[in-house]
């Protein structure tokens, strides 16, 4: 038994504010690409253009799906409206793919996402909240500056990562009074970074990613800025190169795995999460940010990741619907009633 008709819920809004990504084009792309992908293998599918919270029920029984494929990641350019999305999905009682809302809502506070990972033992990078610029307090340069509740790399560019207290003062001004919210400030980590994709009703670690950072010119900080994830041709987009396997192997890649599944669990993740892991100078991982429903496009790390797992992009899609469709009632109801093998 499988699903019939699905749903592709999406941000309609479109609305463009500074430093918002990904792009209008992304969005709606993605969107006609999974229905494409979805209408190809037999399944019915609708659209549900989303501007409010408060529009998903009436979308959902307008629309009547069997499951409801979850592309919202954001509405009226505000990050925090994804979690309103999925508590409405919740509640208008409909299976969904992804992440349920609380697991949004703790990874997208990236001080709360921290303070659950430390509580489970799981190393994460020194730092701490700044509501206004001050001092360091403690914490040992360079460090860097980033929005508390945000995602997709927005505000981070070069002037993010700062080596002395003035700079750190005035990138915590800048994003305060740019982004409206507190800054969460770290130590910067020196060494490699990975990604870590993990999908699956029983998670699944995907082949390791490395972004190789080789490129970058001197002078310029090693991170995934907003213009590596977004602006195609950029220097940084250049100078990022994500290499899927990763260089890695033995007991390190099984310390990543490991790392990159408990964090997957303590934040509450369901079906598609990645996990941003850095080290330090001397190789010890860092987990820098769980990061649920990411990027779904073919040419996003998620779809890497699965393609050198040896599934297809289309093939994901419709495993990440069929996975939310084994959570509905009816599933669950037929899968009770079948006869005992004897």
């Amino acid at each position: 038994m499988r699903p019939r008709r699905i749903a592709l819920a999406y941000d309609a809004t479109l609305t463009s504010h500074p430093g918002e990504a990904p792009t209008h084009d992304d969005i709606l792309g993605t969107v006609e690409l999974v229905g494409a992908a979805l209408a190809a293998r037999g399944y019915e599918t609708a659209l549900l253009p989303v501007e409010r919270a408060s529009d998903v029920a009436g979308l959902v029984a307008g629309a009547a799906p069997d499951v409801v494929f979850n592309l919202v990641e954001g509405i009226d350019g505000v990050s925090r409206s994804e979690i309103d999305v999925a508590r409405a999905l919740e509640a208008a009682g409909v299976p969904f793919t992804g992440c349920p809302s609380e697991a949004i809502a703790a990874a997208l506070d990236k001080e709360r996402a921290k303070d659950v990972l430390r509580s489970w033992g799981l190393p994460v990078p020194a730092g701490r909240v700044m509501e206004a610029p001050g001092p360091a307090d403690g914490l040992r340069f360079p460090l860097i500056v980033k929005c508390l509740r945000e995602d997709a790399s927005i505000g981070l560019t070069d002037r993010s990562v700062v080596r002395d207290e003035a700079g750190l003062r005035e990138q915590v001004a800048h994003m305060v009074r740019v982004f409206e919210q507190p800054a969460i400030v770290e130590e910067f980590l020196e060494g490699r970074e990975y990604n870590v994709a993990i999908v699956g009703p029983r998670p699944t670690v995907l082949p390791l990613a490395e972004i190789d950072f080789s490129a970058m010119p001197d002078g310029k900080p090693r991170i995934v800025s907003y213009n590596a994830k977004w602006v195609p041709g950029s220097v940084e987009d250049r100078a990022t190169v994500p290499v899927c396997p990763a260089p890695l192997d033995g007991p390190a890649a099984a310390r990543l795995r490991r790392l990159a599944l408990r964090a997957f669990r303590v934040l509450g993740c369901r079906d598609i999460a990645r996990v941003d892991i850095r080290t330090d100078a001397g190789g010890k991982p860092f987990i820098l940010e769980v990061n649920p429903n990411p990027d779904l496009s073919p040419d996003a790390g998620l779809a890497r990741s699965a393609r050198a797992h040896g599934w297809t992009w289309e093939g994901l899609v419709e495993r990440l619907a069929l996975w939310a469709w084994r959570r509905s009632p009816r599933a669950v109801h037929a899968r009770a009633s079948r006869p005992a093998a004897r």
